[in-house]
């Protein structure tokens, strides 16, 4: 006598289906955008070129598949939500006993110039015409960590055509800006007789991406590198207020109005919670086992994920923006983060003189 399968329940099937058919909604944006990512990544390696940097010209180069509607879902999930996700495991870097290691001092003179640069962004912006928002992406771009901290920033803002297009500018602007940084400011701090922590404190508080930061530090020397990297992550730990700022300031009136609407809002973005407390885990549960390999393992395989991840986010970005777009937006926004970055420049290295 033969017995025939057990039937599948119907709630099963359903739930399989419904998943079938979420992947193959999302799957063809996603896998675009992360393959532009691992060419992004793979060019950098090779040629020493910003990752983030090379992911955006690439988006911009394939933004005509935008058109094409079955794309749209797949590159629209990645341009927000893995660029929150990369943003949330940023806090995994974090370690309050290494900001601590620096010095009051230097970090009040960071946190300062950070807060002056923001005013700055804010009030030069406005003068010259710019945006709110644009202001708002810029401002903290320069302040924290460059093109990550530009995506953080934006993340919290409504998400339209302007939008994208003042990110993309942004990341354009300040990855020349923080390559310029790389290559000149080593030379202008190496003549002054600063001791390796003053070095430090002024190529980590003062350039825009940790990448440009690392290189600039130990073209002078190892222990500037270290120094000046690890003033760079205390610029990177002040990221959460900054982004919470400014989604009060410009995110919150958003908010209401998806409110307003029926849809569920959050007034606390569940990433930035996700980076407060892998910080917190970082600083306050991982130093109780000194000696283990675990934790720096974690570590390291989370900056790398949340790398991968803002560079496939990136990729996305550019690919649902309009170059000419870009193009045409003139000189003010270039000369807006050029300004941000002297200003920066300008209170760091003053500070650090006057300390002298």
């Amino acid at each position: 006598m033969s017995t025939s399968p057990a039937a599948t329940p119907p709630e099963t099937s359903t739930k399989a289906a419904a998943s079938k058919g979420v992947v193959a909604h999302y799957y063809p944006g996603v896998l675009i955008a992360v393959v532009g990512g691992i060419c992004s990544e793979a060019i950098s390696q090779h040629y020493g070129a910003p990752a983030m940097l090379i992911a955006l010209l690439i988006g911009l180069a394939l933004h005509f598949i935008y058109d094409l509607p079955k794309i749209q879902p797949g590159i629209n999930y990645t341009a927000r939500s893995v660029l929150r996700y990369g943003v949330a495991l940023l806090g995994i870097k974090i370690a309050v006993a290494d900001m601590i290691a620096v010095g009051i001092a230097p970090l009040a003179l960071v946190a300062g110039a950070m807060v002056m640069t923001m005013i700055t962004a804010v009030v030069v912006g406005r003068m010259l015409g710019l945006s709110k928002e644009f202001c708002a992406v810029s401002g903290g771009s320069v302040a924290v960590c460059g093109a990550s901290a530009a995506a953080a920033v934006a993340s919290v803002l409504p998400q339209n055509e302007e939008a994208e297009r003042d990110l993309a500018v942004t990341i354009a602007v300040v990855t020349l800006m923080a390559t310029i940084a790389m290559i000149f400011y080593p030379l202008m701090v190496k003549p002054l007789g600063l001791t390796p922590q003053d070095m430090g404190v002024i190529l980590g508080g003062t350039i825009h991406d940790v990448a440009q930061v690392v290189a600039a530090g130990n073209a002078i020397s190892p222990k500037v590198g270290e120094l000046a990297t690890f003033v760079k992550l205390v610029r990177v730990a002040l990221l959460l207020p900054i982004v919470m700022g400014v989604f009060i300031w410009l995110g919150k009136a958003h908010a209401e109005a998806n409110r307003a609407q029926g849809q569920k809002v959050s007034y606390i973005p569940g990433f930035l919670v996700a980076f407060f407390v892998l910080a917190a885990i970082n600083s306050f549960v991982f130093p109780q086992f000194p000696g283990a390999a675990w934790p720096k393992m974690v570590s390291d395989w989370g900056s790398t994920i949340s790398h991968y991840f803002l560079v496939i986010a990136i990729t996305a970005i550019g690919i649902k923006t309009n170059l000419k777009s870009v193009l045409d937006v003139g000189w003010r926004p270039f000369a807006l983060i050029v300004i941000e970055t002297l200003v920066m420049l300008a209170v760091v290295m003053g500070g650090v003189l006057l300390m002298k």
